[in-house]
């Protein structure tokens, strides 16, 4: 048997596996670049437009039409080199509307922009971030391993934020700081939660959240099963291979 030409079959065959699974380069999903009704370059849903979300006031994008429907739900898709996230969202564990909130003067250099939100209340369009008790849900077509989390505050940007104010990563707080990287691996998987912190009281408040956009985040696709079997097992055919060849020598 050709050992040697085998392995390097399999080697290659995982390496290019895990290229198609989109481990490099990784996907960004910049959810503030939105100007007034999606014009401009928008980055916009995968979806048709007027078939499963809708223009609302001021040209932001929802799930349901708040300003005239009694009917809160439905979610927003985008897809992006093969991977979709799903946004959903939730107020106190019942799904309402997800919406992506325009900003004309979208800059990612100064990072302005808004990005994603939940409306909870009906014909309220002042209710377009996550507020108190709101929970916004990517989910995503296949598992991935989140890198970095762009936020953008009720002012559309990063610079209005309250002082020490935090939020909720899969339940896990962590600072409202506008960007945030990641080099730990804890935030991997199909599904990922953003939601206002609620957790204590600090002076009379009963929080100490504040609102919020979700206005990207930055995806690398976790390979397959299969790709790291295949990647396994030409490394050990590798290392027998290296042990036969020794043996060889010895008898020699």
């Amino acid at each position: 048997m050709k050992i040697i030409p085998l392995v390097a079959a399999l080697l290659l065959g995982g390496l290019a596996a895990s290229a198609s699974a989109g481990v490099r380069p990784p996907v960004v999903f910049d959810f503030s670049n939105l100007k007034a009704n999606g014009g401009n370059g928008s980055f916009l849903p995968s979806e048709t437009l007027n078939t499963d979300y809708w223009k609302c006031t001021g040209g932001d994008l929802c799930s349901s039409d708040i300003d005239h429907s009694k009917i809160l739900g439905g979610d927003l898709k985008y897809t992006v080199s093969g991977i979709t996230a799903t946004a959903t969202g939730y107020y106190k564990g019942a799904q309402v509307s997800v919406m992506q909130d325009h900003e004309d003067g979208y800059n990612a250099a100064k990072s302005i922009g808004a990005g994603l939100g939940v409306y909870h209340k009906i014909g309220d369009t002042a209710d377009d971030n996550v507020t108190f008790g709101e929970t916004l849900k990517l989910t995503f077509s296949k598992a991935v391993t989140l890198s970095a989390v762009s936020l953008r505050s009720d002012g559309h940007d990063t610079t209005h934020f309250d002082k020490n104010a935090t939020f909720l990563l899969n339940g896990v707080k962590l600072a409202l700081a506008g960007n945030l990287n990641f080099s730990l691996q804890q935030f991997t998987g199909t599904e990922f939660t953003f939601a206002f912190d609620s957790s204590k009281r600090i002076g009379s408040s009963l929080y100490n959240g504040d609102q919020f956009y979700l206005g990207g985040v930055t995806v690398s696709a976790v390979p397959e099963p299969e790709t790291w079997a295949m990647m396994v097992g030409g490394l050990g055919l590798l290392g027998f291979a290296a042990r036969r060849r020794r043996s060889d020598v010895r008898l020699g």
